[in-house]
């Protein structure tokens, strides 16, 4: 090693002959392998270049930047390692200022903008240093305008947000960059009067790349002046805040749907359990009525129960949005399940529109609550029937689809195999920007009283809660497609998707029935309609006093019990109780929410039965007849 080599490593270079463990010692540990690298690089391509940092005897320590090749002998075998080092620590220091100075760019830009102000003496330096701290910059478009708003400089950063590359812009007028609209108003006329009467204009608006494609930016304005306070020019800085907008929406929108979630279940719970009450005393009135009642009362009793229906879908909608629902999902076949509601679909939307089923062969089952799954599709026929007022076609196809990494990522699902069902019409289609509406809650463009904005938010809702996907599409005087993505499932077992149909209503043989319910009138209603099912009925109004009759009367062979109960134990807490007291006691829960205490991730908790308020005489007889001779 020369003299000059051996002071850059910081040794005497009157001191013996260095090796190259000695300068293994003054180097830097961590940059020691890039050395080894380095070498290992030159033995196999016969030049080296590295930059690594040693520590002088004094405690100083600098950077050092060498490059060389390998000597090789005449067999080509490495025999020396010849090249030179410099310093390189000021290049160092001033790279790590300069990425300083990038941090804190903003800060930086008007600390300069100040400096020209003070003293147009040192303009041209002060330009200079600008020029210096912004070139390289990218993630900022930064420059400089005359006092009229024409482009006079452009920095790397500007080229990239903006598209326009130096030449193609710097003489323009900076208007270029806003959209038609912005220049009608005349806000870039406005932005430079602001920045020239104040000192600084800052404001955030869509803006123009070069392209035609718009992008949300912040843009601060700072005037240049002279030392008497004549206005050179000025200082712009835009930053690209499209993604940041974006994003802050996504969680403006998850946070009022999660508030309007929480408004909805707690209304709905309350508004079903007096739908519980209303409409189970009209259909217990109705029963009653004799054989020659007058007509009159009958179609009273039927309108009473009609709007009482309609106002528990409107609830079940409500929780559908809401994401609140609890499901009862199995393993079912899209193919079976729509080929069983064809012609319900066809008796529902009329001889005007035609209905084609197209079902791809070997359709994955998929993991979903089927009759959800069903009313999901009877809203989405209904909806295409009304496009279509002179009649069309509904298609409704399902096929098994993979969505890739690059779509999931877009479309905020997990990437994998799902079963797709389509469902098309050729009706008068949506513009885009009400299809970017359509799942909003309570979005609609029928007239008022024709529809409640709630039907593709349902549709939206449940997608999502079984952990699948919903994409529309639509084109005015073409017609619209919904496109549902429901995982596959790859479970083994599947359930039989054939149903029978109960002859009559099933009656009670003998059992006792103990009912936990706090609301007196749901309580009353229900025991009502369980004596007249011939059941024998012990009621309750909260956990401990239903956990005492039960060891007091040892007949009982079903517990019914609300899920929110009053006084510090819940529903599935007094089934657990009460099951430890009673082994092999059946357990039937009954809510208008399904609250996380049996429902968890939107799916009721396995082997969890339950009735979902407002329930009738025939759901609730045929619920509890299921329970009961449940093996």
């Amino acid at each position: 090693m020369d003299f000059a080599s051996s002071r850059l490593f910081g040794f005497d270079p009157r001191g013996p002959e260095l090796s190259f463990e000695d300068l293994q010692r003054s180097i830097f540990v961590d940059d020691v392998p890039k050395l080894r690298a380095a070498i290992e690089t030159a033995i196999e391509t016969g030049s080296f270049h590295v930059e690594l940092r040693v520590r002088h005897p004094d405690d100083s320590f600098h950077w050092l930047a060498g490059g060389g090749r390998i000597a090789t002998d005449e067999s080509q075998r490495p025999r020396w390692l010849r090249g030179a080092y410099y310093e390189i620590t000021d290049r160092k220091m001033l790279e790590a200022r300069l990425l300083a100075l990038n941090e804190t760019l903003e800060a930086r830009v008007a600390e300069r903008t100040q400096e020209l102000a003070e003293s147009v003496t040192k303009l041209e330096e002060t330009e200079h240093r600008f020029r210096m701290l912004v070139e390289g910059v990218t993630d900022y478009a930064i420059f400089m305008l005359d006092p009229s708003g024409n482009i006079v400089n452009w920095n790397l950063g500007a080229e990239r947000i903006k598209g326009y590359k130096s030449e193609e812009i710097i003489g323009q007028h900076y208007s270029v960059f806003y959209t038609e609209e912005d220049r009608q108003r005349g806000l870039p006329e406005k932005a430079i009067a602001t920045a020239a009467r104040t000192g600084k204009y800052e404001s955030e608006g869509w803006r123009v790349r070069k392209d035609g494609s718009i992008f949300w930016a912040n843009a601060v304005i700072n005037t240049i002046e002279d030392a008497d306070g004549r206005l050179l020019g000025f200082a712009k800085v835009t930053r690209d805040l499209t993604e940041r907008r974006a994003a802050e929406e996504r969680m403006r929108q998850a946070q009022k749907m999660e508030a309007i979630g929480q408004l909805t279940g707690g209304i709905a719970h309350d508004f079903n359990n007096l739908l519980t009450v209303v409409s189970g005393n009209i259909d217990a009135l109705q029963r009653r009525l004799p054989k020659n009642a007058d007509d009159s009362l009958r179609r009273l009793t039927d309108a009473a129960l009609r709007g009482t229906t309609r106002a528990a879908l409107l609830t079940h909608r409500l929780l559908a949005f809401s994401r609140r629902q609890p499901l009862e999902p199995k393993s079912v076949s899209v193919n079976v399940l729509i080929t069983g509601i064809t012609e319900m679909v066809h008796r529902t939307l009329g001889e005007r529109i035609r209905v084609e089923t197209v079902l791809a062969a070997g359709v994955w089952p998929t993991f979903v609550d089927s009759n959800q799954l069903e009313s999901v599709l009877l809203n989405l026929a209904v909806n295409a029937r009304d496009a279509m007022p002179d009649g069309g076609k509904l298609t409704i196809e399902a096929a098994n689809v993979y969505l890739d990494e690059k779509y999931a990522a877009n479309a905020e699902v997990a990437p994998g195999q799902y079963v797709g069902i389509f469902v098309s019409d050729t009706g008068t289609g949506m513009t885009p920007e009400v299809a970017e509406k359509a799942f909003d809650p309570f979005f609609t463009t029928k007239e008022i009283g024709q529809g409640t904005g709630l039907g593709l938010s349902q549709v939206h809702g449940f997608i999502k809660q079984s952990g699948g996907h919903v994409k529309i599409y639509s084109e005015v005087g073409v017609g619209t497609t919904i496109k549902l993505y429901l995982p596959r499932d790859v479970s083994r077992d599947r359930d039989d998707e054939t149903r029978t149909a109960s002859a009559s209503i099933p009656q009670a043989k003998g059992e006792t029935v103990l009912v936990v319910e706090d609301e007196a009138d749901v309580r009353s209603f229900t025991v009502e309609t369980l004596r007249e099912l011939g059941y024998l009925v012990i009621e309750a109004a909260d956990a401990g006093a239903g956990l005492r009759l039960l060891d007091a009367h040892r007949e009982i062979s079903l517990l019914l019990t609300d899920v929110g109960l009053p006084g510090g134990m819940n529903g599935r807490q007094l089934a657990e109780e009460a099951r430890l007291r009673r082994r092999g006691l059946k357990v039937l829960y009954m809510s208008g929410y399904a609250r996380n205490a049996i429902v968890h991730e939107g799916r009721l908790d396995r082997g969890v039965e339950f009735i979902m308020k407002p329930f009738t005489y025939d759901g609730l007889a045929a619920k509890i007849r299921h329970v009961l001779d449940a093996e």
